[in-house]
């Protein structure tokens, strides 16, 4: 028992050190906030349908697809 409370004073005291090559915390840099770019398709109009067991379809607007 006393070996480890002298391990554990000695642990705390070599944390006091005055050291002088202490890091300083920088502020972070504001970041670029990031974005969707949404394109309008070329030709046909098309529609989407998300099934319940996470597919999804894509089709023509014309031919509508369902889940089944």
């Amino acid at each position: 028992m006393n070996n480890l409370l002298m391990l554990l004073i000695a642990a705390g005291s070599s944390s006091l050190c005055a050291c002088t090559s202490q890091p300083q915390a920088r502020p972070e840099q504001a970041r670029p906030v990031p974005t969707i770019v949404v394109q309008k398709p070329k030709g046909e109009p098309g529609d989407f349908v998300l099934c319940k067991d996470g597919r999804v379809l894509v089709f023509p607007a014309r031919h509508p697809k369902t889940c089944t």
